[in-house]
């Protein structure tokens, strides 16, 4: 054997094959970084968020398919205990039912974003029935708040470019994910957290599901993540930092937290489009600086002329 790596070593070939490979080393890496660290953030053409900013130490949590009984409150429980925001992806035949827990959401500080009102695979029905399943999801959650939505994602991430473009159309922005537990299905606790943990990155957005597993994982999840320096942002704030940054009116905090009663508001099925300008160009120095806190001014402007022009839409609606 060493023979022959001494024969290799003194081959005429040897410089050859150690210049290919080190060529071949240096093509993997950079495809990888491509696809897997830092590929695009954000597609301007789709309005579909794939990932954060890679250069900031943030995560965005949500939380699809409820809201449930028991499990949502547990999770809103613990989300409040660790100061922790979450998008929450709701399904509208469950917030039929719990109207009340998307109140607690919103009034808590958490976004709510549309994830249809039956839950099917929408490439696997016509568009206008996805529209309908949009729409209608998008209409039990005002029934529930008086509160509209800007962030979409379909039942398991299951979309094509026609699907992408209706979403945009009727005024949403998609929402990947990159960081998932797989907890649609049975999986035990220390699992979800294990997995997690192995998908995090900077900028990762987690998926994870209302069920009674990911309740029992969340709290410690949370505090690993917390140890290992990541801090939590909402999907709309992780959109304000991207590198070019996004700006979209959040319904966080719609509903006031002392509200008890349930709002009554009119509703008009097959509502117009929402009119949703966003600013999509590179800021200098916005980085890491856009924040929900009412610190920075611009930011501010921007959010209120946001306002100003959806109830404007919705007034004439």
């Amino acid at each position: 054997m060493k023979r022959m790596l001494v024969r290799l070593w003194q081959s005429r070939w040897t410089p050859a094959c150690f210049v290919l490979l080190l060529g071949l080393g240096y093509y993997g890496a950079k495809r990888f970084d491509q696809r897997y660290i830092h590929r695009e953030s954000y597609d301007l053409p789709t309005d579909l968020l794939i990932r954060g900013n890679p250069d900031l130490r943030e995560v965005a949590l949500t939380i699809d398919d409820g809201p449930y009984g028991k499990t949502t409150s547990e999770i809103l429980d613990t989300l409040r205990k660790e100061d922790v925001k979450a998008t929450f992806f709701v399904v509208g035949r469950h917030v039929d039912e719990h109207p009340d827990l998307v109140r607690q959401m919103m009034a808590e500080g958490h976004e709510v974003g549309n994830h249809t009102y039956t839950h099917p695979r929408l490439t696997q029905i016509t568009l206008q029935q996805a529209r309908v399943e949009l729409e209608e999801c998008e209409d039990a959650v005002f029934r529930a708040t008086g509160a509209h939505m800007d962030l979409m994602r379909p039942p398991g991430m299951n979309y094509d470019e026609r699907l992408l473009h209706l979403a945009q159309d009727m005024g949403y922005t998609t929402v990947h994910w990159n960081a998932v537990a797989g907890d649609y299905l049975p999986v035990k606790p220390e699992m979800i957290m294990k997995r997690i943990l192995w998908q995090t990155h900077p900028g990762s957005v987690i998926l994870l599901h209302d069920t009674e597993e990911t309740s029992q994982a969340l709290p410690r999840l949370i505090e690993r993540l917390k140890s290992d320096g990541y801090r939590f942002v909402t999907v709309t704030q992780m959109l304000a930092r991207l590198p070019r940054p996004v700006f979209l009116a959040s319904n966080a905090g719609a509903v006031p937290l002392t509200t008890e009663t349930k709002p009554e508001p009119t509703v008009k099925r097959h509502r117009a489009v929402k009119a949703k300008p966003r600013s999509a160009a590179k800021t200098p120095g916005t980085e890491d600086a856009p924040t929900w806190d009412g610190g920075n001014q611009d930011e501010e402007s921007i959010l209120v002329r946001l306002e100003n022009q959806r109830f404007a839409v919705y007034a004439e609606a």
